[in-house]
C-alpha cells in the first residue's frame, strides 16, 4: 500500500548508500537507483550528493527524509492501531532505556506489564541519556527511560517517580551498621569510587564539595555505574548512586543502600518520555502502567532498609 519510494529512500539515508539499501531491502540498486533519479527529476533538485564511498543528502534530502521518516513513522502506527482494534490488546513497542536501569526496574515492569497484555511484543535497546533523548525525537523507539533529563529537551513525560541518592557499601563495612543516614562526609577517608562528569550524579556531588570544606579524592571514576557496582560488590571500596540498578543486591543484602542527607543532594528523577501526547495504543497501555508501578518498585527497594533499621530500633 505505501510507497516503495519512501522505503527506498529512508534506507538510502540510514545507510548512506545505495548499494547498501539495496542489500537490506534485499532489492537490485539499479530498482531503487532508478526510483531516486525519477523522483529527482521531477523535484528539478538532486537529493543526493554523489560521493566516492556513498552518498549524502543535500538540504533538499534532509527536508524530505524528515518527512519520510514521520510518514512511514505515523503509518506504521496507524496500522498498529488498526491491528489492536481487530484483534485486542496487541501491538509493538521500542523502548530506549539508560544502563542502569536495564538491570532491575525496566525488567520487573516489563514482567508486570506482560501478565495483563501478553500480546504485546517488546524491542528493548541500551543507550546513553541523550541517545534515548534522539531515538525518542527521530522515531527509531517510541520511550525513553532516564535520570533527569536536561532542562531543553523535546520528551512528554508520562511517568516518573524520585529515587534517593545515597551510599553503597558491602554489608559488613563499618558504615552498613549506622543507624540514620549518611552524608558524603562519611565517605572521607575511604576507597571511593564515585561516577564521572558524564553522569548526572557527578554535578550534585561536584556541588557539593565546591561549596563546603569536603574533599573527597575517588580512587576510580567511571562512566559505567555498573562497572561500580560490580567494583563495590568484590569489596573495591564505597560509591555513590541511587538503588536502580542494584535493588537486586539490596533485596538479597549483597550491598546496603544509606540515602544521602547533605544538602544539596536531591532525588533523582526517572522518567518515562515519548515524543508527545498521541501515542499507539500499546504505548499508551504501557505508560499508564508505569505511572503505578514505578513509585510501587521504589517502595520494595527501600523495605529492606526499612527493616533493617527497624530491627536495629531506630
Amino acid at each position: 500500500m505505501h510507497s516503495r519510494f519512501l522505503i527506498y529512500y529512508d534506507a538510502i539515508v540510514r545507510h548512506g548508500s545505495i548499494r547498501r539499501a539495496a542489500e537490506v531491502l534485499n532489492v537490485a540498486p539499479s530498482a531503487i537507483n532508478r526510483h531516486l533519479n525519477e523522483f529527482e527529476e521531477t523535484l528539478g533538485t538532486p537529493l543526493f550528493e554523489r560521493l566516492p564511498r556513498g552518498v549524502r543528502p543535500t538540504a533538499a534530502g534532509e527536508l524530505l527524509s524528515l518527512h519520510i521518516r514521520t510518514t512511514l513513522r505515523d503509518y506504521s502506527k496507524t496500522l498498529s492501531e488498526i491491528e489492536q482494534l481487530r484483534t485486542g490488546a496487541r501491538g509493538h513497542l521500542t523502548i530506549a532505556c539508560i544502563e542502569t536501569a536495564l538491570n532491575d526496574v525496566l525488567p520487573d515492569a516489563i514482567l508486570d506489564f506482560g501478565t495483563r497484555f501478553p500480546r504485546i511484543e517488546l524491542t528493548v535497546r541500551g543507550m546513553p541519556l541523550l541517545d534515548c533523548i534522539r531515538a525518542v525525537g527521530s522515531g527509531e523507539a517510541d520511550m525513553c527511560l532516564i535520570f533527569n533529563p536536561p532542562p531543553k529537551h523535546a520528551l512528554f513525560q508520562v511517568a516518573g517517580a524520585d529515587f534517593p541518592l545515597g551510599i553503597i557499601a558491602p554489608p559488613d563495612h563499618p558504615l552498613a551498621q549506622r543507624k540514620s543516614r549518611a552524608t558524603l562526609s562519611d565517605l572521607v577517608g575511604e576507597q571511593v569510587l564515585l561516577p564521572d562528569e558524564t553522569i548526572t550524579i557527578f554535578e550534585q556531588i561536584d556541588h557539593v564539595m565546591a561549596t563546603s570544606a569536603l574533599r573527597l579524592a575517588p580512587r576510580v571514576r567511571s562512566n559505567s555505574m555498573a562497572f561500580l557496582r560490580a567494583f563495590v560488590l568484590r569489596g573495591g571500596g564505597l560509591s555513590v548512586m541511587t538503588p536502580v540498578g542494584i535493588a537486586d543486591d539490596i533485596r538479597a543484602g549483597r550491598l546496603a543502600f544509606l540515602p544521602l542527607r547533605d544538602p544539596g543532594i536531591t532525588p533523582q528523577r526517572l522518567i518515562a518520555g515519548v515524543a508527545d501526547a498521541s501515542m499507539p495504543v500499546a504505548v499508551a497501555n504501557f505508560s499508564q502502567q508505569l505511572k503505578a508501578f514505578l513509585p510501587e518498585w521504589l517502595a520494595t527497594v527501600s523495605a529492606p532498609e526499612r527493616s533493617r533499621n527497624e530491627t536495629a530500633g531506630i
